[in-house]
This record gives C-alpha cells, structure tokens and sequence, in this order.
C-alpha cells in the first residue's frame, strides 16, 4: 500500500510539538513555586504515599480532584496540614469534590459558578512574587454524562480563566486530551501547557503524558491531568505515580513574577 506523504506530513506538524518541550530560561533568584495535581479516586487513594510525596519532593501547592471527607481526614492524620498548612478544601462524596493545599497562604478563595463540580481558585501569595491565581479544575466527563454538559462547562471554564486577568497556574483533571477542540480552545484564553526545556520524548514532559487509567493492566493512554500556565514560566514536568489511584499525578515547577518591591 502506498505511503501518501502528505498525510504524513500534517499528521507530524500537528502531533510532533506535542512531545517535544519548548526549552525555557530562567533568572537564577526569580521565586519559583512546584506545583502537584492528583486525582485521588473517589478519595481511596493512599494517603500517606501522597503526603510522602508532598514531603520528599518539597511541593508548594497541591491540587486534589475527588476529595471526599475521609479523605481529608486522613491526610491530616498522615501529616499534610504540617508541610502544607494553608487550604481551601470543598469535599463531597461522588467524585465531585476539590481541595487546594499550598505552602504559602491564600486570600480570595471561592468556588467557580454554572459548574457542577466543586472547581476553586484562590490567590497565593509567596515571598517576593506577584500574587498568582491558582485554580483546582475537574469538569464533567463527556461520557456517561451527555456530551453538551461537558461542551459547556469546558466553555465555561475558558470564560472564567479569560477574565481572570492575573498570572494563572491551573491543576486539573480536565476530562479531556488535545484532540478535542474546546480544550484547545484555552490556551486561547491565553493558558498554555507546563512543559520543561529539551526533554525527551522518552520522558515525561510535553501535552502527550498519559495519565489514566493508572489501574489497567495495559499502560496509561489519556493525557487528561495538567497543568496549564499564563503569564508565569514553566521550568519542568512530570508523571508521578499516586497508589490507590485510577490516575497518575502530574507534577511541575513553575517560575513566577517578581513583585516590584521585591
């Protein structure tokens, strides 16, 4: 059968940026922030493994889809309050739920409207950083639920992340890859993806690092969990393993702006 070399051409121009990292550069003093989403499943993931991982890995601000009470419960008992003191937690049962844990404190912290879920954003504020936004996103799936909920709530999503006119850093479970239109249509909004400098495709660190399902005894093939980025530098990128978990984590560091009385 013959190759139509045309066909490959444009399949490469459009899926081969996708594995390779824009490389990056960075002033050595600029403050930088280590940002970790986890889905924790329904809250059955272990917790102490992610607060091992939160300790060991010196991470500033989690973000976690599915949180339910127990759940935190038992992170507080596995010790993440101690590394993490500062949240803004929204569990529910059902897989609904979200929680944001950071390092520094947060201010203005509500939860997102016209959205089924409980999606939060709040500001951070590190020393000597211009105050970012940080959003713990988990839409609807387009499947089981009918496919015009999660159309609407990605576009709605995009509106808010549009409006929101300070630097972003976003931690999600979209329900989404790259080969649909309305999750390529954020970083119109001006919200692109973390990727790390000159990685290879061998690693973990470019839009094509699947992440679900984690529990299969065939490999993870959807690039669902992200981290999304605007007006601040994303350094590196990573899969993490979460135990207990249907999905990976995903985990980044991100350079941020300076504050001018910095």
């Amino acid at each position: 059968m013959p190759v139509d070399y045309r066909c490959l051409r444009v399949g490469l121009a459009a899926q081969l940026p996708l594995y390779l990292g824009a490389p990056v550069s960075a002033a050595v003093d600029a403050p930088k922030v280590r940002l970790l989403q986890a889905n924790i499943r329904l809250g059955e993931a272990d917790a102490r493994a992610l607060v091992s991982r939160v300790r060991s890995d010196r991470v500033d601000l989690l973000t976690v889809a599915e949180l339910t009470g127990t759940a935190v419960r038992r992170l507080a008992s596995a010790g993440l309050v101690e590394v993490l003191p500062f949240s803004y937690l929204r569990p529910r049962e059902g897989g609904g739920e979200e929680g944001i844990y950071s390092r520094y404190p947060l201010s203005g912290t509500e939860e997102l409207p016209g959205l089924q879920h409980n999606n939060l954003r709040a500001a951070v504020h590190l020393p000597g950083a211009e105050p970012v936004a940080l959003y713990a996103l988990h839409p609807l799936p387009p499947y089981p639920e009918p496919a015009w909920r999660w159309a609407l709530e990605l576009d709605r999503i995009g509106a808010i992340l549009a409006a929101d006119r300070r630097p972003l850093l976003v931690g999600a479970d979209f329900n989404s890859t790259y080969d649909h239109e309305r999750y390529r249509n954020l970083p119109h909004a001006g919200v692109g993806t973390a990727r790390p400098s000159s990685t290879p495709p061998s690693s973990s660190g470019s839009d094509i690092v699947a992440t679900y399902p984690a529990d299969s005894w065939y490999p993870a093939v959807l690039a669902i969990d992200r981290i999304l980025t605007r007006g601040t530098m994303p350094l590196s990128f990573e899969r993490v393993g979460l135990p207990g978990s249907d999905h990976h984590g995903v985990m980044g560091d991100v350079l941020l702006a300076g504050s001018a009385d910095r």
